[in-house]
């Protein structure tokens, strides 16, 4: 058979990818049932909707005419790659606010598109939003400034 559609193909083998990962991950834990879900129920759960979604489009990249791959941009992929890990390292010593801050605007590099004004109210929403999220309402214990502040 002829991909059609090569898009389709590849993310849909994404989708599967991920479904497998999460599916291996879930293996150990128990699942219960729909009215006592156990740790393993919704890894479970998501992986196999995962896995349906890609082989409905690795399906479909057989069946329908579609877009082609575009080349690859590697650059944009590792600011946020390495955006990701600075959050990680920066959480604890400076805090959410700061660690998030810092992330985004990092993270806005990867974008020719992206100017600072824009990356900058990004950070503070997004700053703002998850400490009244996961700090107040899901009473999360994140530090919320550097350990000298608090």
């Amino acid at each position: 058979m002829n991909i059609r559609a090569p898009k389709d193909f590849w993310s849909g083998l994404m989708f599967i990818a991920f479904a497998a990962v999460a599916m291996l991950a879930a293996r150990g834990y128990s699942l219960g049932g729909a009215g006592k879900m156990g740790p393993g129920y919704f890894p479970m759960l998501l992986g196999g909707v995962l896995a349906l979604i890609g082989a409905i489009l690795v399906g479909r990249s057989f069946v329908i005419d579609g877009e082609r791959v575009g080349r690859l941009h590697l650059f944009p992929l590792c600011v946020i790659a390495f955006g990701v890990c600075l959050f990680g390292v920066l959480l604890e010593p400076l805090g959410l606010v700061i660690a998030l801050i810092v992330v985004v605007l990092v993270s806005a590099l990867a974008s020719r598109e992206s100017r600072p004004v824009e990356a900058g109210v990004l950070a503070l929403a997004l700053a703002a939003f998850s400490v009244g999220v996961f700090v107040y309402a899901l009473r999360l214990p994140l530090p919320v400034w550097p350990a000298l502040l608090s």
